[in-house]
């Protein structure tokens, strides 16, 4: 026997570490270091890589760094490249030591070996998360982030957050605590194909070593995501940022510079330290010059994975004056080791903390108070958690099972909660019975400090408060199942359903974009009481003017024009014009981009554009202008009223504010417009704010998001707005 110093280099994403130990040499198994741990490194490598150790303390740290907004760190989301090829690197070294030394491969383990290392860590986070969301932040956004959580715990995350990010409505809400499990959720999914392409590679029997059989099948992986991840960032960048598809050729390159290890040995020393070289300045040049407002993952990635390449493939020649000579660092190996944890944690305790203030961000100082204490809760996890089940000798069927057997409860302690914790609501007709009553409530609302027991909508459900969005408020078209509105953006036309009375002799339509929409449930009540039928032409994220506005975030090259929007302006202009409708009634949201405006979210029209174009639509409908009614916009507040009334339910008055703090946008202009064609224009501003505009009016709740009112409010106006309608005259020019 011997004493002998080892190391421990972990298998994955999560968890590469470095831990010096003097012990009792076991007998050598060449898949195991003499801790027992895995030694990740393909045959002909050495069994522990420094260097690949310190690449997962760079990358978490471009990651953290980046989410506290520390100053010229605009690309720290580089750092999850960085983490995919290493995955790709060790899993693929795993798989060739266990084949070398066994002559086969065990799925069977290899799914253990997961579940121990990823599961635990990953399972407290999402709970603990949901926990303190509903503490800190209240039952709405509790639930969201407890939906979230079912989809991290499945290792689905990538494609749920893919949804979000191209829903309008749901790109208007604050980012999710448990956003950055969509990381790890492609990861995942690569370790389900993968092991079995390496499987079948591995025994097909032919002439071809396994390792040239796995390149011949990586290399055209590889350049088929690469080319996805181009084309796919062009035409929607949110599905190409989480789509495994794209991301795919970042593991696989890992996974190639492992099978190449024999040849690469042989690279000249002084090459080998340049290439290590070269990749770090890769690295660095990505994580200082690419923004978030850059085309991502497209060509750019390359930078940040090809460097990390790089830098492993001339780590395997020399170890002297390469890179490794700063990864090798203690600083770099330890947090190496806790890289896992501190992914997990950094993102919900930065969020939690802003949005629990109701700001976006907090101050660097904060920021970096939190990244510490995530760095603490890192420490806790890696010692009481990760390391004892990782190490932990159980039976890999067992632990398989036991695997699936904790996502499932994770799944179900999550839907239990949002089933508790969500109000029984099928709707409402609240209505006030005239205007007066109306201005008469808004002016009292400001005395209101507690949340009103029967608030309508619950606050849990007021996100589905809303047309066209499958919740309660689903109109059907006349004798068809279709509904009123499609909640696809990228459909350029629209079946035309009636609603209000069908049957009725006089016709309404509907006009705009999601601030239509939302006056559909009082339109309705007000079209049957009066016997009109009633058409909604309505486009999220489209406004009823001719202008071209940029693609939704999302949805094409950041400032790229919204071409299907302006195929939408055509088509319901002919429609309007075919129809020719007794009444026009138009509403849209008015701080809209302009194409090519570089992605800056606060490069709206201006006052002159916004209004030619509402002048431009004015004069090609073929209709009277007597039949024209616009409209405004209605006041937006500080805060996400929802989400603010759940964190302030004994002070209703936190989530108001003073009118002049409110904005109503291009309000005045559109009216200067509408009255001067001799149009109508309806100020709504008086049905929401007197001095004051608050969240709640009777016991009405007033606002599904920032944006957009509840549907239960827009019945509550259904009056009010019917009496001013028949109040316009219809003649004149």
């Amino acid at each position: 026997m011997t004493f002998v110093v080892s190391y421990h280099f972990a298998s994955d994403h999560e968890g590469v570490e470095g831990r010096v130990s003097t012990q009792i040499a076991a007998p050598e198994d060449p898949r195991l270091l003499p801790s027992g741990d895995e030694s990740g490194t393909a045959p002909g490598d050495r069994r522990y890589r420094p260097d690949v150790e310190g690449l997962r303390a760079v990358a978490v740290l471009l990651v953290v760094l980046f989410h506290a907004h520390v100053p010229g760190i605009t690309g720290g989301f580089i750092g999850v490249d960085v983490f995919f090829v290493i995955s790709g690197f060790v899993i693929t070294g795993l798989l060739l030591r266990e084949n070398k030394t066994t002559g086969g491969t065990s799925i069977l383990n290899f799914y253990a070996r997961r579940c121990r290392r990823i599961l635990p860590a990953a399972t407290l986070v999402i709970l603990v998360t949901a926990l303190f969301t509903y503490i800190y932040l209240g039952v709405v956004s509790g639930n969201q982030t407890a939906d979230d959580g079912r989809w991290a715990a499945v290792f689905l995350a990538n494609f749920h957050f893919e949804a979000v990010g191209t829903d309008y409505f749901a790109a208007l809400r604050p980012p999710s605590p448990l956003q950055n499990f969509w990381s790890l959720s492609v990861e995942e999914q690569f370790y389900v194909v993968y092991p079995s392409l390496f499987l079948i590679l591995s025994r097909f029997k032919g002439r071809l070593a396994l390792r040239t059989r796995l390149f011949y099948a990586l290399v055209p992986v590889i350049a088929l995501s690469f080319l996805w991840s181009i084309i796919q960032t062009s035409a929607n960048p949110s599905a190409a940022y989480f789509s495994p598809l794209t991301r795919s050729w970042e593991l696989g390159l890992g996974a190639l510079v492992a099978v190449s290890t024999q040849w690469l040995m042989s690279v000249p020393d002084f090459l080998a330290r340049l290439l290590t070289w070269v990749g770090s300045a890769f690295i660095i040049i990505a994580a200082f010059t690419i923004t978030e407002n850059s085309a991502y993952p497209g060509s750019l990635v390359a930078l940040p994975v090809v460097g990390t390449a790089l830098i492993i493939a001339g780590g395997m020649s020399t170890y002297k004056g390469g890179a490794e000579s700063i990864l090798s660092l203690p600083p770099f190996q330890w947090l190496g080791k806790r890289s896992y944890s501190l992914y997990l944690w950094h993102w919900p305790l930065l969020i939690i903390a802003a949005e629990r203030v109701g700001r976006t961000t907090l101050s660097l100082r904060n920021n970096l108070l939190l990244v510490a204490m995530a760095l603490l809760l890192s420490m806790i996890t890696y010692r009481c958690i990760e390391n004892p089940i990782r190490h932990a000798r159980i039976p890999s069927t067992s632990t398989v099972y036991a695997g699936l057997a904790l996502v499932l409860a994770t799944v179900a302690v999550l839907t239990v909660t949002i089933v508790a914790k969500t109000s029984a609501f099928a709707g409402s007709e609240v209505q006030a019975p005239s205007e007066s009553v109306i201005l008469q409530e808004v002016a009292t609302a400001p005395t209101i400090t507690t949340i009103p027991p029967n608030l309508k909508p619950p606050l849990d459900r007021t996100f589905q408060d809303f047309v066209g969005y499958g919740g309660f408020e689903t109109y059907k078209c006349s004798g068809t199942s279709s509904y009123v509105v499609s909640p696809v953006i990228s459909d350029a036309t629209e079946p035309i359903c009636t609603i209000g009375d069908p049957s009725g002799k006089r016709l309404m339509v509907l006009y705009g974009d999601s601030h239509a929409l939302m006056w559909v449930p009082a339109l309705d009540k007000i079209a049957k009481k009066a016997h009109w039928r009633l058409i909604v032409l309505a486009r999220y994220y489209c406004p009823a003017e001719l202008v071209t506005v940029a693609d939704p975030p999302g949805h094409g090259p950041t400032g790229a024009p919204f071409v299907v929007c302006s195929q939408w302006h055509n088509w319901a202009v002919r429609t309007i014009d075919h129809l020719t409708p007794d009444r026009v009634i138009i509403s849209q949201e008015n701080r809209y981009r302009p194409a090519d405006s570089a992605g800056s979210m606060t490069n709206i029209f201006s006052r002159m554009a916004w209004g030619n174009g509402l002048v431009s639509l004015i004069q090609s409908l073929r209709i009277p202008r007597s039949h024209i009614v616009f409209l405004g916009n209605i006041p937006i507040l500080p805060n996400d009223p929802p989400v603010c009334l759940s964190q302030h339910t004994a002070d209703v008055a936190a989530c108001s504010a003073p009118y002049r703090h409110t904005g109503t946008g291009f309000n005045s202009i559109e009216r200067h417009v509408v009255t001067a064609s001799h149009a109508e224009f309806i100020d709504p501003t008086p049905w929401f704010c007197s001095n004051v505009c608050t969240a709640i009016v009777q016991h009405v709740g007033v606002y599904r998001d920032q944006l957009h009112m509840t549907g239960t409010y827009a019945k509550h106006l259904s009056v009010a707005l019917g009496d001013r309608l028949a109040a316009i005259p219809q003649n004149g020019p």
